[in-house]
């Protein structure tokens, strides 16, 4: 198994690239690595509005959108003289927590300590006048951030947050959640709407950034390995939800392409011309022209290319089936590509399951024959969506 380790340093090597970009999960790097694969969106406006003395900012998407890494982004660009600054990976439950995270010294005086000898000592609560005396001390502006604030089970924290604020000059606040939901009118009305920042996805050309940036990071220019057509295959709806789902498909095109096993290999080559590009965009959408009609199964958007590959490849070959050999030979996919995605649409991947619950798995239905002696499985379409697709 050595060669597959020995083909992925050769391909690196190729592309002048100091390690694989898409493997870095930002949010266990340091400052230095964070700050050159990050490419920042609302992050970077965010940080303008601090800049210009905005009192807080509100993040709001779904999971995988971001937002913990916009977070960070704007945490390691603020500037040391200026601001001090507090990450809370969950919501404090209330007020003393909040307070104890900021830095405020919970030691009694004489008495709590003397009762302490005696194991009576009283538990140490802060209140909210305390606190913003203790605060309005500081020499610096407090920068808190405050992630997975939908998470709050204490809704009265929500108010104590505007309380601070509205009694506390030098203190700022980045909040991200899920959605606006629970959070009172009051507060959304003090961070003010222009301040409100929403990620749902991608577009392709956010996408094309974050990928580029990635690449140059790790001295690789342009998109090179990745050709326009293929990443035209990549961009799916659903991929484009998550750079994470994004990644997966690169990190399995650099496999194949390492091992020699791709049908991109020679496009691969010219990734950075756009003329070379522009005739094989426009050879696949000829070809796309000729596949087969999908608007009547409006989940296709969410299946990965390899999976829809291997769909296709099932439609056109009607009721006689395929062997998983018969597939890679059509589809020029990977052994292990092109295995996964039967098992996810034969439905016997519970994570996918979970992952597309709006995919009515299974797909694929397998029958074991004798072929030459040999007892193989034969894929074909399930019965229950066959009537959902049309050859054009």
């Amino acid at each position: 198994m050595t060669e597959v380790f020995e083909a992925k340093e050769k391909l690196l090597k190729e592309l002048e690239w100091g390690e694989n970009p898409f493997v870095k999960d930002l949010r266990t790097s340091d400052r230095e690595n964070f700050m050159k694969y990050y490419r920042p969106f609302e992050a970077a406006t965010i940080l303008q509005k601090l800049a210009f003395d905005s009192k807080a900012c509100l993040l709001l998407g779904p999971k995988g959108v971001g937002k913990t890494s916009a977070l960070y982004y704007v945490l390691y660009s603020l500037p040391a003289e200026e601001f001090d600054v507090v990450f809370l990976k969950e919501p404090p439950h209330n007020l003393t927590a909040l307070a104890g995270e900021m830095g405020y010294s919970m030691k009694g005086g004489f008495v709590e300590s003397f009762l302490g000898i005696f194991g009576h000592a009283r538990e140490k609560t802060v209140s909210r006048a305390e606190l913003i005396d203790w605060l309005k001390k500081r020499g610096k502006k407090l920068a808190v951030f405050v992630d997975e604030a939908h998470l709050e089970k204490n809704p009265e924290m929500y108010m104590e947050f505007k309380y601070l604020l509205d009694d506390v000059p030098n203190l700022r606040m980045i909040i991200c959640a899920l959605g606006k939901e629970g959070f009172p009118d009051s507060l959304i009305q003090l961070i003010g709407e222009t301040n409100v920042f929403q990620r749902k996805g991608f577009n392709e050309k956010e996408m094309v950034e974050i990928i580029n940036h990635r690449v140059k990071a790790v001295g690789g220019a342009g998109m090179k390995p990745f050709p326009e057509a293929f990443l035209k295959e990549v961009f799916s709806d659903r991929n484009l939800l998550s750079p994470r789902y994004v990644f997966d498909e690169l990190n399995a095109f650099l496999a194949s392409l390492a091992l020699g096993k791709s049908e991109w290999a020679g496009a691969a080559e010219y990734a950075n011309d756009p003329i070379v590009q522009a005739a094989i965009s426009r050879s696949m959408d000829e070809a796309r022209e000729a596949k087969i009609t999908t608007s009547h199964a409006d989940w296709w958007v969410v299946l990965s290319p390899s999976q829809k590959t291997v769909l296709e490849a099932l439609l056109k070959a009607g009721g006689k089936g395929l062997t998983l050999g018969d597939i890679r030979a059509q589809t020029k996919l990977s052994e292990n590509t092109a295995f996964n995605a039967l098992y996810q649409l034969r439905g016997d991947d519970e994570a996918e399951k979970k992952r597309k619950p709006e995919v009515p798995l299974p797909l694929v239905q397998v029958q074991h024959r004798l072929v030459g002696g040999k007892k193989k499985n034969v894929y074909h379409i399930d019965e229950k969506i066959k009537n959902l697709f049309t050859m054009n």
